[in-house]
């Protein structure tokens, strides 16, 4: 007879238990291997997406508002791929376009781009815990563009109409110079001088940049002088401009001596290579000259008293200037009075009418043959034909249109400088007759404007688009000053003042 034996379980027994550790041990294991190998492979991937989204929407940015001279890239969505990928080559950008907002792209106003990029992650460790082998990183930023409203500037300041041989609210030739004339009494007129500014910001119920309207603007000394030569090596923050709304700035009484002296320093550099170095690059406030009625509206003012203010016109030099925004140029040169006064004469020398060609002459022709010049002159002006000695009566009379009349001898077309003689007019045919006319030949800066004998001209390089300062879209479109910058439109705010729709 076999016997039943029986085995009582002894709780101390730990038969197997082994087993079941290192199970959980191996599950924590791999769930931590999984957070350093493969999350941390994910949020490593992710930086770099993010720095690649945020490049791309910069990159397409200033893609937008570069001028076609200037842009290396045919369209925003190469400018936006070339710096993603520059950022993380495993961004997907070819044949996939990653611009998934657009607007205002290549126009003076405002605008708007968003990228998106992904990014695949083979995972290592998470297919052990029943996760797929393959990853995404998918990001995506928004940079908005406009005319910028902030930029820290010379304390000069500009008028629009001051660039006499181009014109900023012009498409303007990023290889062309303009002259600008600058004269201490400030000559009256439409060349408008401009004078120094006061870049003070800490009293604006006294005086500086952003000032209260009507403020006495008591004289900063040598301040100017100091934010000149400091401007490359300590330059001011950016101060704002607040268009449409005004921004008065104090006007400074005088141009210190060591003024002229310190800017002469920050004439380009002329680089090998100029692809508008910043060093190089100035930024100057540009002043409102457009008629403004409505004093709440801006334009230069004129201070009467402490409570009284009136607008001027902008060939005076007012109170406080209204500056709507800025130009950014490099400063090719500086020319003292003696160097722009050019040359003018007066030319009177006889002539037989009609002579040759029927009576009608090239005054510039005339003039080089007779030796009042060498080379034709830029202004021609009072024309005059009178009686030379021993020629009978009557004097020559000009004809008040370039029509001939009976009664009249000759015209002059002031756009040709041609003269031309009326064989049927009373004056003798064939006698001689003086040919009398002023004439003037500007310097390296044109003709100076008129009584500015002590004005110095500066030759500067206006750039299309300058990226710099900030406040993106706040800035007046007649400022060549552009920038960009990033923002979320997910937080109420980021973008402004420009609308920019949630992706």
């Amino acid at each position: 007879m076999r016997k039943l034996i029986s085995r009582r379980l002894n709780a101390a027994d730990e038969d197997g238990v082994t087993l079941v550790i290192v199970a959980l041990c191996l599950i924590a294991l791999f769930g931590m291997l999984v957070l350093v190998v493969d999350v941390g492979g994910l949020l490593l991937n992710r930086r770099e997406m993010v720095n690649a989204s945020d490049a791309g929407a910069l990159s397409a940015a200033k893609s937008c508002i570069l001028p076609a001279s200037k842009d290396q890239f045919a369209t925003a969505e190469d400018a936006a791929d070339a710096y993603a990928l520059d950022n993380s080559p495993r961004a997907k950008a070819s044949g996939i376009t990653n611009i998934i907002q657009l607007n205002g792209c290549e126009t003076k106003g405002n605008g708007y781009v968003t990228v998106r990029y992904s990014a695949d992650q083979h995972l290592f460790f998470a297919p052990v815990l029943g996760a797929g082998g393959n990853g995404q990183v998918t990001t995506q930023a928004t940079a908005i563009f406009g005319p910028s409203g902030r930029a820290s500037p010379l304390p000069i300041v500009l008028y629009d109409q001051a660039f006499n041989n181009c014109k900023l609210k012009q498409q303007i030739d990023p290889n062309a110079t303009c002259y600008v004339w600058e004269d201490n009494s400030n000559t009256q007129g439409a060349q408008a001088s401009f004078g120094l500014l006061d870049l003070r910001t800490d009293d604006p119920s006294s005086y500086g940049w952003n000032s209260n309207p009507g403020v006495s603007c008591s004289n900063p000394g040598n301040g100017p002088d100091t934010w000149i030569n400091n401007y490359q090596s300590a330059p001011l923050p950016d101060l704002p401009s607040n268009w449409p709304a005004p921004t008065y700035v104090c006007r400074v009484d005088g141009f210190q001596s060591n003024a002229w002296a310190d800017l002469q320093k920050l004439v380009d550099d002329d680089d090998v290579a100029d692809n508008n170095d910043p060093e190089d690059i100035l930024y100057f406030p540009l002043n409102r000259c457009e008629p403004v009625l409505d004093g709440s509206q801006g334009g230069q003012i004129e201070r009467i008293n402490s409570s009284q203010w009136q607008e001027v016109p902008c060939p005076q030099t007012p109170t406080q200037f209204d500056i709507i925004g800025f130009v950014a140029a490099k400063l090719i040169h500086i020319y003292d009075p003696k160097d722009v006064q050019g040359s003018s004469g007066t030319c009177n020398k006889p002539r037989i009418m009609p002579g040759a060609n029927n009576g009608v002459f090239d005054l510039n022709t005339f003039g080089t043959f007779n030796g009042c010049f060498t080379t034709s002159p830029d202004t021609i002006s009072n024309v005059t034909i009178d009686r030379s000695s021993g020629t009978p009566q009557p004097s020559p009379v000009q004809c008040p249109t370039l029509v001939f009349a009976n009664n009249c001898d000759w015209t002059y077309d002031a756009t040709s400088k041609i003269i031309s003689w009326n064989v049927n007019g009373p004056a003798q045919d064939n006698a001689s007759f003086d040919v009398k006319f002023n004439w003037q030949t500007g310097g390296a800066c044109g003709i100076p404007p008129a009584g500015n004998n002590s004005g110095h001209c500066l030759i500067l390089q206006p750039v299309e688009v300058q990226v710099g300062g900030s406040g993106a879209g706040t800035g007046s479109p007649d400022s060549n000053l552009r920038s960009y910058r990033l923002c979320e439109p997910a937080i109420p705010g980021s973008c402004a003042p420009i609308t920019v729709p949630v992706p």
